[in-house]
């Protein structure tokens, strides 16, 4: 085998690893955690992951993932009022809750693969970098969620939203997101590259 043919056996191996967990994370209590008025997610850190160590395309794919799930379990079991919101099927709007699911999501692992080569370029150590982009990401994540919903829906009590949001919600998205990214990424780039 050559050395692109094991690289991209490797790549493609974690990719299918990652999309697993997503499909382990939505399809459990586990991925969704049901705090009203929405639910908090763990589906974004297999994304920022992937992201972080396959690239900004794979990041992409996994975030795509990740909002067809959400998709799925907003039609079938929203988790409360908000939820009810990012279902085609209920929001009275198909197609702002299509955007809603799927492009925050898509960008999600865009942003955290091109924030963490940014930061990586300019000189910083690998963990730093990891952390860095799991919170910008989850950070964007985040706002670009809450933008759809201002955006698209008005009729939504934003403000309390917006507060459960960043005290409870926000923050524990955001510190899952910084320490099991540094935790599983940097162990993983190190046998990587000790494999080479």
């Amino acid at each position: 085998m050559t050395t692109a043919t094991i690289r991209r056996t490797t790549r493609l191996t974690q990719l299918s690893l990652l999309a697993a967990l997503l499909a382990v994370l939505g399809f459990t209590p586990i991925g969704f955690i049901i705090i009203p008025p929405v639910s908090i997610t763990l589906m974004h850190i297999p994304v920022i992951i992937g992201a972080i160590l396959l690239g900004p395309l794979d990041g992409a794919i996994l975030g795509g993932i990740f909002g067809f799930i959400s998709l799925f379990k907003a039609v079938t079991t929203p988790g409360g009022p908000v939820d009810l919101l990012f279902s085609p099927a209920a929001s009275g709007a198909p197609l702002n809750s299509l955007i809603m699911c799927l492009v925050p999501r898509i960008l999600l692992g865009v942003i955290a693969a091109l924030v963490y080569k940014a930061v990586r370029r300019a000189g910083m150590r690998p963990e730093l970098c990891t952390g860095a982009a799991a919170a910008a990401a989850t950070i964007a994540h985040t706002v670009m969620v809450l933008g759809c919903l201002w955006l698209f829906f008005q009729a939504i009590p934003l403000k309390e939203v917006f507060l459960t949001i960043i005290g409870v919600n926000g923050l524990c998205e955001l510190a899952a997101a910084i320490i099991l990214s540094v935790f599983v990424c940097r162990p993983v780039q190190i046998f990587l590259k000790a494999g080479r």
